[in-house]
């Protein structure tokens, strides 16, 4: 006799028959029915449903909703009351049915537009390392084989799509080596390079996730665990006895450049109805190699525009070291100025007080002339160019000149500063 039931095999059964029914051939009364399904959140049929399906017409039925607590999922009949023949064998059908392999998808159908594809035994040596991992490794329950590491192409993949992967990477490396670019896998991503530009790429599966449906086994183990002293000790973490989803491999394989550009190149391949990915192959490696040619242009156009930043802040340097400059000169040729007019003042109070014979003023007078002479050296013209070198503010080679805006232009010679 069944003891145990789940929500969903309940729901099925009192939407199927009236609850009186039910009752009689689960060995329960009406009420004890009634009780259990509210306890456990099972929908009921009320009595308009019944009279609207007598009737002949399909009335709307309460859609079922899953619980996440284990606890309500399952459902502990009386052991001692009898249960009829023809609901036991029914349970056992719907379970036995729930034990097939619910995680398979269905096969993928023939593709017109595929091609013909086989094991590859010698993988490119960029993909060796990852394809022999990849054979070695074994498939988690839900049917998925990841492997990660040094060296290696983190991925996640389904076993029945372990081949064709290696086939992929297999084709790409092949087809990048004969355009003369290396490819290597490490981490999450395939990188193709040529000299500093590189493109990287992921290949996956689409792995879908779906709520986990226990089974009654599975309910029963939780509720063994809830009753078990571990799971009332606070030192320990609740664990679930079954997992909370499914992981379901689809054999959709897809490859996505992780870049981007302005022009809008493309980016994702995947399998689709009118080519698989590996009928795509050459396109794939094409836009590969044209994805490289961006990322060459792209770079010389960023090299080129630092180059010009640069200038630009360089003739940004020399045009005020060029104003502080013309200021500095400013402010000699005020000074020649103002020493040529203190000169002939110095001359004119020297010739008035040349003839004044007090001490003082004779003392003072040898000074005016030491003062004139000095002035007189200053602006000698056989000395003037000695005294203007040490300022160097009339160089011959002007290294303050303004340089191209284009630094790719010839740069002109060096211009000589206006005499």
């Amino acid at each position: 006799m069944i003891a145990h039931i789940t929500r969903r095999e309940m729901y099925d059964l009192v939407w199927a028959e009236p609850l009186d029914a039910v009752a009689g051939k689960l060995g329960l009364s009406h009420w004890r029915l009634r009780d259990l399904c509210v306890q456990h959140r099972v929908p009921l049929p009320t009595a308009a449903y019944w009279r609207d399906k007598a009737a002949g017409k399909n009335p709307r039925q309460t859609i079922f909703a899953s619980s996440a607590d284990p606890a309500v999922e399952l459902i502990s009949l009386d052991p001692t009351s009898p249960s009829d023949p023809v609901i036991e064998e029914r349970l056992e059908r719907g379970r036995k049915a729930a034990i097939a392999p619910r995680r398979l998808m269905k096969p993928r159908e023939p593709n017109t537009r595929t091609i013909e594809w086989s094991r590859i035994d010698k993988p490119h040596t960029a993909v060796s390392l990852t394809a022999h991992t990849l054979r070695r490794a074994k498939p988690d329950h839900d049917g998925i084989i990841a492997i990660s590491g040094e060296g290696l192409l983190s991925m996640r993949l389904g076993a029945g799509s372990v081949e064709r992967a290696i086939f992929i990477l297999d084709s790409i490396a092949r087809g990048m080596e004969a355009r003369e670019i290396s490819c290597t896998l490490a981490g999450k991503h395939v990188e193709v390079r040529r000299g500093v530009d590189k493109v990287p790429f992921i290949l996956a599966e689409t792995i879908k996730r779906r709520k986990h449906d226990p089974t009654v086994n599975e309910l029963k183990a939780e509720e063994r665990y809830r009753r078990s002293a571990r799971y009332r000790d606070w030192d320990f973490t609740y664990e679930r006895q079954y997992p909370e989803f499914d992981y379901i491999p689809t054999g959709e394989l897809t490859i996505s450049i992780e870049a981007w550009s302005m022009d809008q190149r493309r980016r994702n391949w995947r399998d689709n109805s009118r080519a698989t990915l590996e009928a795509q192959l050459d396109s794939i490696i094409e836009e590969l190699h044209g994805w490289i040619d961006y990322r060459r242009d792209d770079r010389l156009k960023d090299e080129r525009n630092a180059r010009l930043r640069r200038r630009a802040e360089e003739n940004r340097t020399r045009t005020e070291a060029r104003t502080k400059r013309e200021e500095e000169r400013d402010e000699l040729l005020d000074e020649i100025v103002e020493m040529g007019r203190k000169a002939e003042q110095l001359r004119s109070w020297i010739a008035w007080a040349a003839n004044i014979e007090d001490a003082e003023t004779r003392r003072m007078l040898s000074w005016a002339r030491q003062r004139l002479s000095e002035l007189e050296r200053a602006l000698d013209p056989a000395s003037f160019g000695d005294w203007l070198r040490e300022r160097t503010l009339f160089p011959e080679v002007d290294k303050f000149a303004p340089l191209p805006a284009d630094p790719d232009l010839e740069t002109p010679p060096p211009q000589v500063s206006p005499t």
